[in-house]
């Protein structure tokens, strides 16, 4: 099936889930995990639990067009309720579980949602209280779901509602379904806001389906596979490629029991693909180097004798020229006695990851790759639904995000902003023509990212809306002084400021776990106990030192005007808590450096 072929061939996603589970009856379509025991649910059960939800969702007066929000962590349900939503006519509201409640009431109140589901009866109460445009409140676990008011109902009263309206025939339902093409919205996903407000990005059927398949062209999975599935559903680079992409292919999707347990699940689900962001590499990486420190020294030869056969090999396939006989047989053995150890806290069967939302710095893939791990790295944007382009298997380019999907047309423009055409962009922002044919002209949708192509890669050169310029003229993308900064080991997030003054300087928060550990090695003798501590650590100017000259090493080779003058160390992470990160961990640039203005400020007195 080529890449339109999905959109004719389905029309629509709860179309697409229903024809699966003809095809795949009783096998698994999804695990779900409790309590170390991960349980499989058939293709054919989640299919009746869909027309159930969809039932009882028209049953309780929801009609077609409505908006339905979704709050709730990744789980079945999810699944479930968001193909319910779109069977009964109405269009899916994600809504990210962690979020404030004020940013809730927002999303809620420009949505225009009657109805929300949500995972458990506290958020249930919480959005009563900020949302009195809601009708209806629909807990998907039971417990204490009367206590949040007189319009809420468990999961299961909406199912058997939902049982009974299909007992009396069920037709209005059926009409629902055979009615929706793949024009119709979907789903509107409020965007992350690092620059402002959010807007709604309306996506259709059709949107979804097209960019699904296309990615399936470029990571190539079956029935056979196995999706540990963590990060937020409500995010669109885990709905499409996580859900939608995993359905297209009949793999199986396990959802992890937490995000704490992520590192837990691997070995009792033993997936074969994964879908994650950087900091999930950048963590793992650091974890290997912290291990091997402590490892006996010749435990330590052999891993770095194993890595550097892995890279040699991969260097040579990179190039396109065959490994010898004796290399191959090197990297057996390092394969063997080095990187099957890293392979089976990742659960000994995964052929590979595909990470998005932010840059991966190229030397964490490299390190994976010698490993024999591949990462396919690759970049997308919600109003393109969100996969733009990824790093083929077998073809990765490390620093690059990969080639243009089948289908979807790239250019640079005049400024370097990154364009895409295609039928995966977006139908435009809810409620907001302006917005939209600001972000969509001539049939191009603008980025607002910066990009070069070569040999048909793409690479990200930084942000357009987040171009510094210094007092002296001169135009700095933050983003690519952050990216080299932030890939030293010592350094866990670094944002880049200056915008209107005569230098750069940067908030920086080390990483004082791997600082402590290696207090002796790196010139911090003499410190122990309080004095290595974060709030010890932060004010500490030997270290201040050595973090100034890490970063200047880093970016030595930028041009004087692109180097960091000053660093201020923060005792804490950026958090999405705070409001200082976004849901896929971008940090909030406004928002931070309004928070810590006074600091900043300080930077520049002198």
């Amino acid at each position: 099936m080529n890449d339109q072929d999905a959109v004719e061939t389905y029309g629509t996603l709860p179309r697409m889930y229903f024809a699966q589970a003809e095809r795949l009856g009783r096998a698994a379509s999804v695990l779900e995990g409790k309590s170390g025991f991960y349980r499989p649910i058939s293709w054919e059960e989640i299919a009746s639990q869909i027309r159930e939800a969809a039932a009882g969702l028209v049953a309780i007066g929801v009609k077609q067009g409505d908006r339905v929000a979704v709050m709730a962590y990744n789980r079945p349900e999810w699944l479930v309720t968001d193909l319910a939503i779109m069977a009964a006519g109405a269009i899916t509201i994600p809504i990210y579980h962690t979020i404030p409640l004020v940013q809730a009431d927002r999303i809620l109140g420009r949505s225009g949602a009657r109805v929300a589901f949500v995972a458990r009866s506290d958020q249930a109460e919480m959005l009563l209280s900020c949302s009195p445009l809601l009708d209806t409140i629909i807990s998907l676990d039971p417990v204490g779901v009367d206590d949040a008011g007189e319009c809420s109902m468990d999961y299961g009263t909406l199912k058997l509602k939902g049982a009974d309206f299909l007992a009396a025939g069920g037709r209005e339902l059926d009409e629902r379904i055979d009615s929706a093409g793949p024009g119709d919205v979907a789903t509107i996903i409020y965007t992350s806001g690092t620059t402002g407000d959010p807007k709604g990005v309306m996506l259709t059927h059709g949107n979804i389906l097209f960019d699904a398949q296309a990615g399936l062209s470029a990571q190539p999975v079956g029935p056979g596979d196995i999706h540990l599935s963590f990060l937020p559903l409500s995010h669109v680079f885990e709905r499409t490629v996580g859900q939608f992409l995993m359905i297209m292919a009949g793999a199986t999707i396990a959802y992890a029991t937490s995000m704490l347990r992520v590192a837990d699940n691997l070995p009792e689900v033993k997936p074969t693909v994964m879908i994650s962001v950087p900091r999930f590499f950048e963590k793992l990486h650091t974890k290997v180097l912290d291990a091997l420190r402590q490892a006996p020294a010749i435990r330590q030869k052999i891993f770095h004798w194993g890595m550097g056969v892995g890279r040699t090999r991969n260097g040579l396939l990179m190039s396109g020229k065959r490994p010898g006989p004796l290399l191959e047989l090197k990297y057996r053995i390092a394969d063997r006695m080095v990187f099957s150890r890293l392979k089976a806290k990742l659960g000994g069967r995964l052929r590979f990851f595909v990470s998005g939302g932010a840059p991966l710095a190229p030397e964490i893939i490299e390190f994976f790759l010698a490993a024999g791990i591949q990462i396919m790295e690759g970049y997308g944007l919600t109003e393109a639904a969100p996969v733009v382009s990824v790093n083929p298997l077998g073809a990765l380019r490390p620093g690059t995000v990969g080639r243009p999907l089948p289908g979807i047309e790239v250019r640079i423009a005049e400024d370097g902003e990154l364009l895409v055409a295609g039928p995966n962009v977006m139908l435009g922002y809810d409620n907001d023509p302006a917005a939209t044919s600001g972000a969509i002209r001539n049939g191009w949708l603008h980025t607002g990212d910066l990009a070069e192509i070569e040999d048909g890669y793409i690479r990200i050169t930084g942000r357009k809306k987040d171009i510094l310029v210094t007092s002296g003229g001169k135009n700095v993308s933050p983003a690519v002084v952050e990216n080299l900064i932030v890939e030293d080991d010592l350094i866990n997030q670094v944002m880049v400021y200056g915008d209107g003054r005569n230098f750069l300087t940067a908030l920086v928060v080390p990483n004082y776990e791997r600082i402590a550990a290696m207090a002796h090695q790196i010139g911090l003798e003499g410190l122990s106990g309080e004095d290595l501590t974060p709030e010890a650590l932060s004010s500490n100017r030997r270290l201040y030192d050595l973090l100034m000259e890490r970063i200047g090493a880093r970016t030595g080779d930028l041009a004087s005007f692109e180097r960091v003058k000053r660093i201020h160390l923060l005792d804490r992470e950026l958090s999405e808590e705070e409001g200082e990160l976004t849901p896929t961990m971008k940090v909030k640039r406004k928002v931070v450096s309004e928070k810590f203005g006074p600091v900043l400020d300080a930077l520049y007195e002198d």
